[in-house]
């Protein structure tokens, strides 16, 4: 009986178990059915589809199965999308092996119908998410060469945003379809309630107080060269207020608008290696130090035992400052089963350490022997020693770990900016890695230009800087999963509530002029779709309001349809409608430039301030669509016009294909092919240039 009893109680024990292991996998079959039937009763999915194939995945407890239907014949592409055992679907595609569109084609689809098509897709598909999102319209024109819109949701809580959660979606703009859908959704995670937080204003004091503004010395680019500026902004971007305790805290928005700029370091691989006969030219100049000397000053510094082999020496351009060479020097030992490797690099003829990176295989178990504040002192003493000219021109970063203090850490990784005067400079400083366990240096990187510094005389006063972010930029209230929580990655993350940067505009205030400027150091414009007051008794009215969609607009609010257009602003439109994202608003040497780079303006043809004829325009038009060669062959075009005989030799071939793609037409069999154009015109043409030429 006893023995019974416990066969028995084992089988309870058992089967209790099971349900973790056994069961839960016996019900991947029926849940990926369900999930089957629902997405074909969702998308549509017929017979036609004839081929499927499957997988699943279960990440942070949360199941998700992908699915993919295509037809055997291989002639309707494919349908893909991955949904969760809760049927929520996380993401929907469907390719047309059979769809192709060679030229621009006017959508039949508004962008604000394509947004409604959205919403109601969300709904739809994935109504978990559905009110919990705000579309961000970042208010940049329409892509003249897209087939889609394409439209972003940012995740909120409680009408708060989480930035690292979103949704795309892409729409056809002449169907209607969903043609892609993507869901990033933190299934594990809990929002902190927003009951007892402070006041902006409150937050906006914090700030200042905890984080602040810095005098910034940033890099922006001019033409193929670099120069510094002088900003107020952040040294620590990713910093926050919290909201309910007015602390400090650390966090990375994935999805943001403005990315910092990465940071330097070992990791920022050096650039443009020489051919052989320019590493022969540079080694024959006076100051360059030797190969043997360079690996010598090598392994001396990394303290190498001749165990260590050379890998490989290499002479190469500083990234950050290119007069200055660098070897480049790695080394590499095999003992005992285990690899060790190092890299060095040094100044090609000071021999003064830029940045080393070394390897030696340690054990997870060992505990560290040297706690923070003892490997920042580690770290201080190394930089003395290897740069004691530095020392004194840099500042220990206090959140270069972020903001909680990790003791019990095996490498603790260090920042030290580079300071002068009162501003420091961007993404230059010192950068240590300490190895708590054995106390020594094991990464070390400089990264130190020779640059000119503008001076620091006329900036403006920080009281005014704060002014202009408070009241242009702003802090934003947002969740936020704070890095360095300690918790067990398999529990549930918890979103705090913080009063962070804007995300709207890049905090980047010109230390000067007080204007904020964009990442590259010029005037910051917000995307905002010209409108013009003035176009109502315009016979191209419709034809200007679409071409303004595109960004294919000339400044101001007037667009003075009946004005004769110059050959500057016709030649803008047709750049914008050429290549929409080209860079020639702030300069018409650029303008020019790329136009004579792409064929449509030869030499000698560059009159800016001309009036442009009809003929003209016309012939850079066709040169625009690379019909040129054929037009040039005039002879073999019929008079198509009563007055022909006007159109100036060379172009009766540019008319007759402009003509044929319904670009221009005559009236009562004239074609008049030097009149001046209006810019109602223009607008007209350039229309006709994008949706009519084939």
């Amino acid at each position: 009986m006893r023995r019974k009893l416990c066969l028995i109680l084992a089988l309870i024990m058992l089967f209790t178990a099971i349900p973790h292991t056994t069961f839960a996998l016996q019900d991947y079959d029926k849940q990926l059915e369900q999930a089957i039937i629902k997405c074909k009763k969702l998308f549509n999915i017929g017979d036609e589809y004839d081929k499927f194939n499957s997988s699943v995945s279960n990440y942070d407890g949360t199941t998700v199965f992908y699915l993919v239907w295509t037809d055997s014949k291989g002639q309707l592409g494919s349908i893909d999308v991955s949904i969760t055992a809760d049927g929520d679907v996380l993401s929907y595609s469907k390719w047309d092996i059979s769809y192709k569109q060679d030229r621009p084609k006017l959508p039949k689809i508004s962008k604000e119908e394509g947004l409604k098509i959205a919403k109601q897709f969300i709904q739809k598909v994935s109504p978990k998410f559905a009110n919990n999102i705000k579309y961000i319209d970042n208010q940049e024109p329409l892509d003249v060469n897209s087939d889609r819109y394409t439209y972003r949701f940012i995740r909120t809580e409680k009408g708060i945003p989480y930035y690292n959660n979103s949704i795309d979606i892409h729409v056809s703009n002449s169907t209607g379809q969903v043609l892609k859908y993507y869901v990033n959704w933190d299934m594990n995670i809990v929002f902190a309630d927003n009951k007892g937080i402070i006041t902006v204003d409150e937050a906006q004091k914090l700030y200042r107080e905890k984080i602040g503004l810095n005098l910034l010395y940033k890099l922006k680019y001019v033409g193929d060269s670099s120069e510094t500026y002088l900003a107020y902004g952040p040294l620590n971007t990713n910093l926050a207020i919290e909201a309910k305790k007015g602390e400090v805290v650390s966090y990375y928005e994935y999805i943001g608008i403005y990315d910092r700029g990465a940071m330097g370091g070992i990791e920022k691989s050096i650039q443009e290696e020489l051919s052989p006969d320019e590493k022969k030219a540079i080694e024959s100049l006076s100051g360059i130090i030797p190969k043997k000397e360079a690996e010598q000053i090598g392994r001396e510094i990394l303290g190498l035992d001749s165990k260590y082999k050379l890998e490989y020496i290499n002479l190469y351009k500083y990234y950050i400052d290119d007069s200055i060479y660098l070897w480049e020097i790695g080394f590499t030992k095999e003992n005992n089963n285990d690899s060790y490797y190092a890299r060095i690099s040094i100044d090609a003829k000071t021999g003064n350490l830029i940045s080393f990176y070394k390897y030696i295989p340690t054990d997870p178990s060992k505990k560290p022997k040297f706690n923070r504040e003892e490997s920042i002192k580690i770290a201080e003493e190394f930089i003395d020693k290897m740069n004691p000219d530095k020392k004194d021109l840099i500042e220990f970063n206090q959140y270069s770990n972020g903001v909680v203090p990790l003791d019990d850490q095996q490498n603790y990784y260090f920042e030290f900016n580079r300071k002068l005067g009162n501003a420091y400079v961007e993404n230059e400083g010192i950068y240590v890695s300490v190895d708590a366990v054995n106390g020594v240096v094991n990464n070390y990187s400089i990264n130190w230009s020779n640059r000119d510094f503008p001076s620091q005389d006329n900036v403006i006063p920080l009281d005014e800087a704060y002014e202009i972010l408070y009241s242009e930029i702003g802090l934003e209230l947002k969740y936020i999963v704070a890095e360095n929580n300690g918790k067990n990655p398999s529990d549930k993350r918890e979103a705090i509530l913080v009063y962070g940067l804007s995300n709207n505009k890049p905090a980047n205030i010109d230390a000067n002029t007080g204007i904020i400027l964009d990442y590259n150091g010029k005037p910051f414009k917000e995307s905002i779709k010209s409108s013009y007051k003035d176009i109502e008794d315009s016979y191209a009215k419709d034809k200007i309001n679409v071409l303004v969609q595109y960004g294919i607009a000339l400044p101001g609010e007037e667009f003075k349809p009946k004005d004769k257009i110059i050959q500057r602003d016709f030649l803008y439109m047709l750049a914008k409608a050429n290549s929409p994202y080209v860079e020639i608003d702030d300069s018409e040497d650029k303008l020019y430039s790329y136009l004579m780079n792409v064929g449509v303006v030869k030499e000698g043809e560059r009159f800016p301030e001309r009036v442009v004829t009809k003929e003209e325009a016309i012939k850079f038009i066709i040169r625009a669509l690379n019909y040129d060669e054929i037009a040039d062959i005039s002879e073999i075009y019929k008079d198509l016009f009563k007055d022909t005989k006007d159109i100036s030799p060379g172009l009766k071939g540019y008319v007759a294909i402009a003509y044929g793609l319904k670009i221009v037409e005559g009236y009562n069999g004239f074609l008049n092919p030097k009149a001046e154009l209006k810019r109602e015109d223009a607008a007209s043409i350039i229309y006709n240039y994008l949706f009519n030429g084939k």
